[in-house]
């Protein structure tokens, strides 16, 4: 056999052809290759194993196509191993490397398909294994036989077989992993296979990115008490015979069925519905159960033969399947955009299975605008990952009907917060609207601003020349602060440092009584290092001190030290008098705000004189600055403020002001 892992260093490089492509990348496709050379060219002859984590849609193969086919171009790369552990991925990147790169020699290791390199060091080489085939037959390469290796769904990479896949080739061929989800539910250390992850971009940012659609959810409860079924050591998850029979029951399985036809009613029809049910049986008796009232569905099982498969995928495209079932099969490497339906009949605690679950609806597509997700597990309480909990709701019991991706992220209060809640309705009660009003001057999303900082600095004046000018507390420095303080619970503040970062101010009662101050920076942890129970934010404590004159220095402190003239950086603006705070409110912000209070409204009526149409004019005239203090203070806070906020909006209208 060969031997190539040097014939670049032997040979003069004379490529024959100019590989090319007249599809257009992405930008941030085009940044991963580049980041990914640059990782390869430096640690060129020592060991370089890192990973790109991406989100489903994100175009995870195109970016290794184009990264083979650049390292090939440039770099005398001239051999390259794609690794995959499943027939549709091995496909997948098949046709897509002969699409981007229609000169080179693309070969299939995968049963009855054999790869044979060839030997010429001018032609740029691809061979894409099925791990199961080559794993059987290594000994048809030399160790030394490629340039460059590559792995799919990069997750499963410390199984067995792929470490002996590893092992096998010279230790200083690069290995660059690409996946969704860089978590097992096994808790198996990546960094055995993996040194570092060099890219992560994750669905929401994606979304908001315009390179998904977002997604609408639905939970519906089954009632089904998973506290009994088995769960599997090495995984945790759920155990299939166990959970079928909980799940696979006539009544669960007419909900399920009378959801889809309600929810399909309410938008018009679901043109293209993908079902993940628990085992084969489950799939074939939700089958039945739709075609029996009338619907175009169908199944795919690891028991569907390879061609058979591939038609049912093909007529589910082309929209002659309403709804394609599975269990199990399509998790992962199908590309079917026109998904705008996804039923999630198969509990699950692996977050990572629900994430592919998920991901499979968000890819753009002509024939819609949301992907709708109706989750029939997110009632459980057992360990279980559903919709909410992905965005890292641990408890919550109002209502997230038809709630987004972005939406989501934003409820991640628990029960302590609703308690705080509860005080605080108490304490209004007893004080009565009037002197809740002078209270929440505060928060400052509605009452009286300042356009400029001229004004700011009148407003200054006028305070310091007072005869009656008291010492600075808390209430008088939110209320004339030059930062975009927001009130997120009675005695809490905090303020935006953008990224995530923020400072907190917590005003608490100390042994003796007296009120004392604490403040705190909470640095947000990026998505790809928190694990599926850890903290978003490392917090700091900056101060605590009884004197709140103390506080404002070192908020002051902290706010010079990000301002810093940094290269090829705009210095940032942090007060209230950002240019872009005057701004109209984006249509997202506006939608997200709308519908937040519209839902806390629908909750509590009783208490509002509001109708829609009052919401309707706040909405309308709302800054961007404004809007962005709402959306900050519902990450932390989502019940508090929104009531705050309407309490001010009704007290308005009642008082006619």
């Amino acid at each position: 056999m060969l031997q190539m892992i040097n014939w670049g260093l032997a040979r003069a490089w004379r490529p024959t052809v100019r590989y090319s492509s007249t599809i257009q990348l992405r930008d941030y496709q085009q940044h991963v290759i580049d980041l990914c050379m640059n990782r390869i060219l430096s640690n060129r002859g020592t060991r370089a194993r890192f990973g790109v984590s991406l989100a489903t849609g994100g175009g995870k193969t195109v970016i290794f196509t184009n990264l083979i086919k650049q390292l090939g171009e440039q770099h005398r790369f001239a051999r390259t191993l794609v690794l995959a552990h499943r027939r549709e991925l091995v496909n997948q990147a098949a046709g897509t490397i002969r699409k981007f790169i229609p000169n080179s020699n693309v070969q299939i290791e995968m049963g009855k398909f054999v790869a044979s390199l060839g030997d010429d060091s001018h032609e740029l080489q691809v061979v894409i294994a099925s791990v199961q085939s080559l794993i059987r037959r290594l000994e048809n390469y030399q160790p030394n036989a490629f340039d460059l290796i590559i792995i799919d769904e990069a997750h499963h990479a410390v199984a067995k077989s792929y470490l002996q896949i590893l092992q096998y080739f010279k230790q200083d061929v690069p290995v660059v992993g690409f996946s969704a989800t860089f978590e097992r539910a096994d808790k198996k250390a990546l960094e055995t296979v993996i040194d570092e992850i060099v890219y992560h971009r994750g669905i929401l940012d994606m979304i908001e990115d315009k390179w998904l659609c977002d997604a609408k959810f639905t939970a519906v409860s089954v009632n089904c008490d998973l506290s009994g079924v088995e769960t599997s050591s090495n995984t945790q998850d759920f155990m299939l015979d166990s959970l079928s029979q909980v799940m696979n029951r006539k009544e669960v399985n007419e909900m399920v069925f009378q959801s889809y036809q309600h929810k399909s009613a309410q938008n018009d029809g679901f043109n293209s519905t993908l079902l993940f049910a628990v085992d084969i049986e489950h799939v074939k008796t939700l089958y039945q159960l739709f075609k029996d009232h009338g619907i175009n569905a169908n199944y795919v099982t690891a028991n569907t033969p390879a061609d058979k498969r591939d038609q049912i995928v093909t007529d589910f495209k082309n929209g002659k399947v309403e709804v394609l079932m599975n269990c199990g099969i399509f998790t992962e490497g199908t590309d079917m955009p026109n998904i705008d339906c996804i039923l999630l009949c198969r509990p699950t605690r692996s977050r990572s299975l629900m994430v592919q679950m998920i991901g499979r609806g968000l890819r753009l597509h002509h024939s819609k605008d949301f992907c709708h997700i109706i989750d029939f597990v997110g009632a459980s309480n057992v360990g279980v990952v559903s919709v909410p909990t992905l965005a890292g709701i641990k408890h919550f019991d109002g209502n997230l009907e038809n709630a987004t991706m972005q939406e989501l992220q934003m409820i991640k209060e628990d029960i302590a917060s609703r308690q705080m809640e509860e005080r605080k309705k108490e304490e209004i009660q007893r004080e009565g609207f009037h002197d809740w009003m002078k209270d929440v001057t505060s928060f400052d999303l509605t009452l009286s601003t300042f356009d400029s900082f001229e004004n700011y600095y009148k407003r200054q004046q006028e305070h310091s020349n007072s005869p009656m000018n008291e010492p600075l507390d808390d209430k008088t420095y939110f209320s004339s602060s030059v930062y975009p303080w927001v009130k997120f619970a009675q005695n809490a503040w905090a303020l935006s440092l953008h990224n995530g970062h923020h400072l907190r101010l917590y005003k608490q009662k100390s042994k003796d009584k007296s009120f004392e101050y604490t403040l705190n920076l909470y640095r947000e942890i990026p998505h790809y290092l928190r694990d599926e129970v850890g903290p978003k934010f490392v917090k700091r404590e900056l101060i605590k001190d009884k004197d709140f004159t103390k506080i404002p220095g070192k908020v002051e402190e902290v706010i010079e030290n990000l301002s810093k003239p940094k290269d090829d950086e705009p210095v940032k603006n942090f007060t209230k008098f950002a240019r872009w705070r005057k701004e109209p409110a984006t249509a997202r912000q506006r939608t997200v705000v709308s519908q937040r209070l519209k839902s806390r409204l629908r909750n509590d009526k009783k208490s509002y004189a509001l109708v829609s149409q009052d919401l309707a004019s706040f909405i309308g005239k709302i800054s961007k600055g404004e809007a962005a203090k709402i959306l900050f203070a519902t990450s932390l806070a989502p019940a508090y403020p929104i009531d705050s906020l309407l309490k001010v909006l009704d007290y308005r209208k009642r008082s006619n002001l």
